[in-house]
């Protein structure tokens, strides 16, 4: 491993080892220097191991779990804190308040890693309970408290693991490591790679504060920056000109710092008027920078949470450095399982991915159009309003209604530049969308967009793991959004009641109360008949629809033609670049799929999707479908819907599982949908036999579970709410809320995120259910802890 990678420090854990075999064996690891906390018999053991000319290392201080030294090298100076935590819960009881004497202490740059024999998070460890001990608890108010910053990793997710067999198999993430802001913004690039396992239970964590990364800066897509409309002159230029050069606002900065420093000095020789009118100007001009400063942070840090104009330039910078560490792909597994760690390579296999999955590779040329009944007519009235006259107001308010700093499509400008600029801007920017409606001509590049990948789960290993999001051009997004306002009006008359996403008036939380009312009925279910709840996943649902299937929705809901028109000149030709670590890949021309992204798709999806809902309908009025009733009398349920999120109830036997997968390979080779069988699930009621669950388990293709886990990000609750019922949720208002905020935010900042905070993630849950007493205080706690300290 040493010779694989090139090391200046190396700590080394549980030596067993201690005198002078401890002192032959760090002298056969390659370092010149070493210092070592041995073994007590055969347990624990610390070494601490350093290669000349990194600078004059000073062990600090030492003790069984951890050694502190301090490297300095010219100016710059790094604290090291390595750490063995005791796997004693007990022993390491006084390892945390230790640790936070030494620590607080500190100045400048802070890292701190190794093994902590400790879990943050419930998803940190595969099998054992999914609850987290008060030591994990602990460990993670700890890092709070000193608002430390996880440096994340790379590879696999666990860093200990023990069991050769899946029934007791267990795994976690024990090891990390550790920094302050001050290191995190120092060393940016920094890396945390987490090596295979060798011959310990433990996989090594190897760090590299400044890894090589190489950058094309031709490939990097231009960006408005937002600062720039705080210039001065700005908005003359862009009336005489829509051109731009602005300094770099971090020299003008150093520049007046450096100005106002020299005039400060002359007036403490001999005060005058002039010195005096020049400081005032110097200092005006100076908070003009600031304000640009804060601006350009606040717009790279995606951060929605806190308002411009109260100086969090350095929250704002933090933020940003986080997120593109957080967002930096640096590692992924091939089809073959295989890691990947070249960049080309990673590129190459993404490219290849998205290409495919927007293309019609996989999909049938000739399909069966579905029945065009179904959709309820629209009268005249609502047709007259489609096709009225677009007025320069509503052109107008699309634009002034997009968010201002919404992330910008292949042309780099935001809604921000459009919005501060109308006056100069807006009246070609109304005869642009005007001249589309009228002639139904979109320029080339109009629509062109650039994919970012996000993340589906905390740490991704494989390219499906990630949503594509589009990021379209303001422009585009305007006769989109045009076409939206007009479209909210009749869709709810075109979409029926079993659909609740996009709906006007229609709510998650009526679908969340549906299914935990059918669930827990379903449990309390007696008699001969079962019954069965399918959850079925589509798989990357809105990037298969095909264009034909799009166009032939648009007809047999009785669209005009010049709708039809302007939308599927909306959706189809545009090219593709993924946008990748930053930098734009070769493009691609997609030949289906609606963009997640542009204001249009969810509408048009859900459009789509009503024809499946048309299907279920026919096959419950032909018989065939038979639907469940919660209650004597009551209504007769067969699916419920929220935008690809599919809920369906039947009678439990092999013959309803036949028909279930008629209706959808019906609806799947017409659409292009597909349903994704490993993720979909089957709950089954009570009186439900093991063997009949077994038997439609296996002709469907689905796993049977007896918990269904969440639906639209609540858990379905099969028994008594306890505090770890709603874990996530503290574990989420804890990952905003975290420490190292609280350093670099005021006062009002604090109280500012506090509420923003409070007032969204919680919400949620609360709106369906009432949250159990722990939770609220454990909320409470959290809040409280980062406004006035942990100590309050």
């Amino acid at each position: 491993m040493l010779k694989r990678h090139t090391t200046d420090v190396l700590a080394v854990f549980e030596t067993h080892a201690g005198g002078d075999r401890a002192s032959t064996i760090c002298r056969g690891l390659g370092s010149e220097n070493s210092y070592k906390v041995d073994a007590t018999g055969q347990s624990g053991g610390l070494w601490f191991l350093w290669r000349t000319g990194i600078g004059d290392v000073v062990i600090v201080d030492a003790s069984d779990q951890f050694i502190h030294a301090r490297i300095a090298n010219g100016e710059e100076v790094l604290h090291v804190i390595v750490v063995y935590a005791a796997p004693s819960v007990s022993r390491r009881s006084g390892l945390w308040d230790e640790l936070r004497s030494v620590i607080g202490g500190l100045d400048g740059p802070v890292l701190i890693g190794g093994d902590f024999n400790t879990i943050v998070r419930v998803d940190e460890r595969a099998g054992g309970n999914g609850r987290l001990s008060p030591d994990s608890l602990a460990f993670g108010e700890w890092i709070n408290d000193l608002s430390l910053i996880d440096m994340g990793f790379r590879g696999n997710m666990f860093t200990w693991k023990r069991g050769k067999l899946e029934r007791n198999f267990v795994a976690k993430r024990l090891d990390r490591v550790l920094c302050c802001a001050h290191t995190r913004l120092k060393w940016q690039e920094t890396v945390v790679t987490h090596l295979p396992f060798l011959s310990s239970d433990h996989a090594p964590l190897y760090v590299q504060l400044s890894p090589e990364i190489l950058r094309d800066p031709k490939r990097r897509p231009f960006r408005f920056e937002a600062a720039w409309l705080k210039h001065e002159g700005f908005q003359d230029l862009v009336k005489a000109s829509w051109k731009d050069v602005f300094g770099e606002i971090s020299q003008r900065k150093e520049l007046l710092l450096r100005e106002i420093k020299d005039v400060q000095e002359a007036l403490e020789a001999g005060p005058s008027d002039a010195l005096l009118v020049q400081e005032e100007e110097l200092i005006t001009a100076l908070n003009v920078v600031l304000e640009q400063e804060e601006m350009v942070w606040f717009q790279k840090s995606r951060e929605k949470w806190i308002p411009l104009g109260d100086r969090n330039t350095r929250f704002f910078h933090t933020s940003t450095v986080i997120r593109r560490r957080r967002n930096r792909i640096e590692m992924l597994r091939n089809s073959e399982g295989n890691w990947i760690t070249d960049g080309k390579e990673m590129e190459s296999l993404a490219v290849e991915y998205f290409r495919r999955l927007y293309s019609m590779e996989d999909i049938d040329a000739v399909v069966d159009k579905l029945p065009t009944e179904g959709f309820e007519q629209l009268t005249e009235g609502e047709r007259a309003h489609l096709q009225k006259e677009f007025s320069a107001l509503e052109i107008e308010s699309a634009v002034r209604n997009m968010g201002k700093y919404k992330a910008p499509g292949p042309d780099g400008y935001q809604p921000v530049f459009y919005q501060s600029c109308w006056d100069t801007v807006g009246s070609s920017v109304i005869r642009f969308v005007m001249d589309f409606f009228t002639t139904g001509i979109l320029p080339p590049e109009t629509n062109d967009v650039l994919l970012v990948l996000i993340p589906k789960v905390g740490k991704p290993e494989s390219i499906t793991q990630f949503w594509p999001i589009s990021l379209c051009n303001v422009l585009f997004k305007t006769i989109t959004k045009v076409l939206v306002g007009r479209l909210k009006v009749v869709i709810s008359k075109l979409i029926g009641p079993e659909q609740a996403s996009f709906i006007p008036g229609r709510l998650s939380t009526d679908n969340i109360v549906l299914v935990q009312e059918a669930v827990h009925s379903m449990r309390r279910k007696k008699g001969r008949q079962g019954w069965m709840l399918l959850k079925l996943d589509l798989e990357k649902a809105y990037d298969r629809i095909r264009w034909d299937f799009l166009e032939d929705t648009l007809t047999a809901a009785g669209f005009s033609e010049s709708w039809i028109q302007w939308i599927m000149k909306c959706v189809t030709g545009p090219v593709m670049n993924l946008l990748w670590n930053g930098e734009k890949t070769e493009a691609f021309t997609p030949a289906r799929g609606l963009r997640q992204g542009d204001p249009i798709s969810p509408y048009l999806f859900v459009l789509c999707m009503e024809r499946l809902c048309h299907l279920i309908d026919n096959s419950v009025k032909d018989k065939e479908w038979k639907p469940i009733s919660l209650s004597r009398g009551g209504p007769k349920l067969s699916h419920i819907c929220f935008a690809d999120d599919l809920i369906l109830f039947a009678e439990s036997s092999v013959s309803q599982v036949q028909i279930i997968k008629k209706v959808f390979e019906t609806f799947c080779s017409s659409s292009g949908q597909k349903v994704s069988l490993e993720k979909s699930k089957i709950f089954f009621s009570g009186n439900v036999s093991r063997d009949l669950e077994k038997t439609i388990s296996e002709a469907s293709g689905i796993q049977s579970l007896r918990d269904l886990g969440k639906y639209l990000g609540m858990p379905v609750l099969q028994k008594r709410m306890n505090k770890d019922t709603f874990g996530e949720v503290l574990a989420r208002v804890s990952a905003k809320l975290a420490g190292w905020k609280s350093c670099v935010l005021s006062m009002a900042g604090r109280l500012t995120l506090t509420k923003a905070v409070l007032s969204s993630i919680p919400v949620h849950s609360m709106s369906s259910i009432m949250l159990p007493q722990s939770t609220l205080s454990g909320l409470d706690k959290l809040s409280r802890s980062f406004l006035w300290g942990s100590n309050s």
